[in-house]
């Protein structure tokens, strides 16, 4: 089988050149996901003997040799980077890649050749690769201007999204969509008005995600009226000063009964025993202090 491509070269040059016939059209454009696979679609002439096809990108990637039918076809792949991931299923003989890099983008071509003419067709391919798209994360930011007018902005990004990818704002009123391009959204409205809600959708070539739904309207509505949220949090702070006053007047009045009664204890003790030193000296036959 190594010895086939040279053979072939061989015969060629013996022949002489053939004529090649370009498609009309440009280069068929081809998409694809990366670590996946891809066939390259092939045209034979019908009622034509293939001679073979040499399919080629930067440089000569295989020679397929086609034989009785019933019998598979004599493949010779010569660029190593596509060993094991290449086949060519018959009849059409069409380029099949499987587990994709990104090396494997740019461009193709086949050159089919018939044994009954001196015309080679040439048919050229470009293969683009991309990632299929993960979820997208949104970012906000929003603020309250001095009329009170409420400012959003919302941001959309998808993490390794690679070339090609479009962002829209999906939002719906009254049940109509209205989209919005672009990853980011600036909107506004003022405390009273109807705020919309907003899903993004991320799109590549081979995939689209779509956000989890953003309602705007909350975003804004703790910061509508300061001056009273300030005024119920100054109402809160004072009667918890008020509480925490309370409960230090109880623990200092608890603490000054319980010094007062332990005085009294000493003291009712030291009565106690003057007097039964009193007792003591009245008792007959002992003379007077």
């Amino acid at each position: 089988m190594g010895a086939l491509p040279w053979l072939l070269l061989l015969s060629l040059l013996q022949e002489g050149p053939k004529e090649i016939l370009e498609t009309a059209v440009g280069p068929q454009e081809v998409v694809a996901v990366l670590q996946e696979s891809i066939s390259l679609p092939l045209e034979i002439p019908p009622d034509e003997e293939v001679e073979n096809i040499i399919w080629s990108s930067h440089i000569t990637l295989a020679i397929v040799v086609p034989t009785k039918e019933g019998h598979l076809a004599n493949v010779t792949v010569t660029d190593p980077r596509y060993q094991g991931r290449v086949s060519f299923p018959s009849p059409s003989y069409s380029l099949h890649i499987g587990n994709l890099s990104w090396e494997d983008s740019g461009p193709y071509q086949a050159q089919v050749n018939l044994w009954t003419s001196q015309i080679s067709s040439l048919q050229q391919y470009n293969l683009r690769i991309y990632r299929r798209l993960s979820e997208p994360s949104i970012t906000v930011n929003f603020e309250i201007s001095g009329d009170g007018l409420c400012n959003v902005s919302l941001t959309c990004s998808v993490e390794q999204a690679g070339l090609d990818v479009t962002y829209s704002w999906i939002s719906r009123e009254d049940g109509v969509d209205t989209a919005r391009e672009g990853s980011v959204l600036s909107t506004s409205w003022r405390p009273g008005d109807h705020a919309l809600s907003y899903t993004c959708r991320a799109s590549n070539p081979v995939s689209n995600m779509s956000s989890y739904l953003i309602p705007a309207g909350p975003f804004c509505a703790d910061l509508r009226y300061p001056s009273e949220k300030a005024s119920a949090s100054f109402c809160l702070l004072v009667k918890a000063l008020l509480l925490l006053l309370l409960l230090v007047t109880l623990a200092t009045g608890l603490w000054l009964a319980q010094g007062q009664k332990g005085c009294k204890i000493p003291r009712m003790k030291k009565i106690r025993r003057n007097r039964l030193r009193l007792r003591k000296t009245d008792t007959p036959g002992n003379p007077p202090s």
